[in-house]
């Protein structure tokens, strides 16, 4: 009889207690399931000669042991305000299940981290043992904490006045009564969320970079988990469904307070950009002497700051080890971090050989884009959703895009073009140069169009069922807002609000990926167009379409064993997502692709348990590994061939 009362107690305490249940939940899939998180456990280390991972890892510990501390708080104080109505048998056991079950809540995230790590680094490491040492001391003192209160009275500590135990019953106590025994520890608690509310809000990039990306998973858990702690606690005060209200609210206040409308700089009184045919013609006359013209086509995939790395040493060593690759680039198409990496380069190219000028794109690079994104995702931008107008502030595609301008500026100085440049000045200016074209691929949500922030215009004739962006809007963009609309992936970076030249609302433009995540479309128009008129004008050219991949093939053999209704879309989409680029490039090869024309699979190796994750922010593992990768992959794919 005594484990199935057991499972009955710990039962009604958990349905109790789901808010922790809930956010510590959120925790462990940002820390342990998704590969960005795992990524960042990774570099979790005390390392003399890192200081910045050193404090990141210590601000780590200190921010667990208080997320443990909290879980174990909020348990206490919910349960106090509730009556158990336990089974009878056995009675001082139900009780006691009031003593271990918020004790074992404060254990949960030494446990999420620890497993995290494990998972992170494929086995037993140091860091492990710090968790488990932390949860041993967390432990001892709730277990004695009886005890060392009685002591702090004895020897009149100043801030005895914080001490406020409260025996375990299952019935509940009087609501005033918790009020004026815990009214410090709460107000601590909201003080808490404020000001890390306010640090983020004042100080986007210094302070989330100081802090660190799973320092701010954890800080945000325990804010919302304190949060809706203290709105049950007020829903039980006032008999009011605040929680509920919330979600109301959220619901509710969507329809009017997207805060994610597109920066924009000037609007654009007249358009002197080129048609693509106009634009092709000009630059193959620039270049004809007589000989054929090797023509280089580049499309960049997806996958945030592994696809900018990858994308970025790629085309660097192109440039080293082809003679004429960088003066011969026609155009790139590019889709979500691959835009970050093609227009690093092609800002650089120039410069490119200059071994000075490759330490400082790569460390551009490998810089942390993370946390300023999630700290505003988790507390500004998240705020947002429960308020009934918009505050562009509180954007965190802005802050994006404001990071890459101010590390860009931090490394190269305020140069003649950065992330700040106008996209239209930027592209005529590569026009006057017959240089190459960038066009940035993304996707019209309400229509599922391919949307082009294209530096030529576009019409139905050369590119079909495609949006030109700054046709619609009429006016100009920076490079930084260019290169994030083709980066809104899912929930990380939203969907921007487009108004059109008429100041009307247009629709909402998400990842390039959504569309077609390689870019390929978008180059296969070009080729074609590229073929036409140089046949037109009678100039022979080899064409070279490299494809630029960084993807896993997360396609199996074997069938799905198990949770078929959840995992079957989840991995037919990403099958799906990583083979219509496969498809497409064979589709290019046998039906459009003339004899003397090339394409080259430029492929980032990826192994079975590889953690080079799909976000914003890579260790210096994934970062070495990617940098390592770049040459013996160019070397095997173009120079030997």
């Amino acid at each position: 009889m005594r484990l199935p009362n057991t499972i009955f107690n710990i039962h009604k305490i958990l349905v109790s207690c789901w808010v922790i249940s809930f956010f510590n939940f959120i925790g462990f899939l940002m820390l342990a399931v998704f590969g960005q998180g795992q990524d960042v456990v990774r570099t979790l280390q005390f390392d003399l000669n890192d200081p910045e991972r050193t404090r990141h890892t210590a601000i780590v510990c200190v921010l667990l042991f208080f997320w443990g501390w909290s879980n174990w708080r909020s348990t206490r104080l919910i349960t106090h305000l509730k009556a158990f109505d336990f089974s009878e048998f056995y009675r001082s056991y139900a009780i006691r299940t009031l003593v271990i079950m918020p004790r074992l809540f404060a254990m949960l995230p030494f446990a999420i981290l620890s497993y995290a790590t494990y998972i992170s680094h494929n086995g037993i490491s140091g860091m492990i043992l710090i968790y488990i040492a932390l949860a041993a001391i967390i432990y001892t003192l709730l277990v004695f904490r009886r005890k060392f209160m009685v002591l702090l009275k004895t020897k009149n500590f100043w801030f005895s006045f914080l001490i406020d135990y409260i025996p375990v019953k299952s019935e509940a106590y009087p609501i005033s009564f918790i009020l004026s025994k815990q009214k410090w520890w709460i107000n601590f608690r909201i003080f808490f969320i404020g000001i890390i509310f306010l640090l983020v809000f004042l100080f986007p990039l210094s302070f989330s970079r100081f802090i660190g990306s799973a320092g701010l998973v954890i800080a945000a858990t325990i804010a919302w988990m304190t949060l809706f702690t203290h709105l049950m606690l007020l829903e039980l005060r006032y008999k009011f469904p605040l929680v509920f209200l919330l979600f109301v609210f959220w619901f509710v206040f969507s329809f009017f307070n997207n805060n994610h409308e597109i920066r924009t700089t000037k609007k654009i009184e007249n358009d002197k950009r080129l048609n693509l045919d106009e634009y092709v013609t000009g630059w193959l006359k620039y270049r004809y002497k007589r000989d054929t013209i090797p023509v280089y086509l580049i499309a960049s995939e997806g996958g945030g700051a592994r696809a900018a790395l990858w994308t970025y040493e790629t085309l660097k060593e192109m440039s080293i080890k082809i003679p004429g690759f960088k003066e011969n680039i026609l155009a790139y198409s590019s889709v979500s971090g691959g835009s970050l990496g093609t227009v690093t380069y092609q800002l650089l190219k120039n410069d490119i050989e200059n071994t000075e000028i490759q330490k400082k794109a790569y460390q551009f690079l490998i810089n942390d884009f993370l946390s300023p994104i999630m700290a505003y995702a988790m507390f500004p931008d998240a705020l947002q959703r429960f308020l009934p107008f918009p505050v562009r502030e509180f954007d965190r595609a802005a802050i994006l895009e404001k990071t890459w301008e101010n590390d860009w500026e931090k490394t190269f100085g305020n140069n003649k073009f950065n992330f700040k440049s106008s996209l239209l000045d930027y592209s005529l200016s590569l026009s006057q140069k017959h240089d190459a074209l960038i066009f940035m691929n993304s996707t019209h949500i309400e229509t599922g169009k391919r949307i082009i922030i294209s530096p030529v215009k576009l019409n139905d004739e050369n590119f079909y069922e495609t949006t030109d962006l700054l046709n619609v809007m009429g006016k100009d963009i920076s490079l930084s807002t260019a290169t994030v609309l083709s980066a809104r992936f899912p929930y990380l970076t939203p969907a921007g609000l487009i108004y059109d030249s008429n100041n009307k609302k247009w629709g909402q433009a998400g990842d390039g990926g959504y569309y077609e995540n390689l870019g390929i479309s978008t180059i296969l128009d070009v080729y074609s167009r590229l073929r036409i008129v140089s046949e037109k004008m009678k100039i022979p050219v080899k064409v070279n379409i490299i494809f630029i991949r960084n993807n896993k093939d997360y396609s199996e053999t074997t069938p799905l064993n198990g949770m078929y209704e959840f995992l079957s879309p989840i991995k037919g989409y990403l099958n799906v997502w990583y083979k219509s680029g496969t498809y497409n490039m064979n589709l290019i090869k046998n039906t459009s692709l003339k004899k003397c024309d090339k394409i080259y699979n430029i492929i980032l190796p990826r192994f079975k348990h590889d953690i080079i994750p799909l976000g914003w922010s890579l260790s210096v593992y994934a970062t070495k590994y990617i940098k390592e990768s770049a040459g013996k992959v160019v070397e095997k794919e173009m120079i030997v061939k």
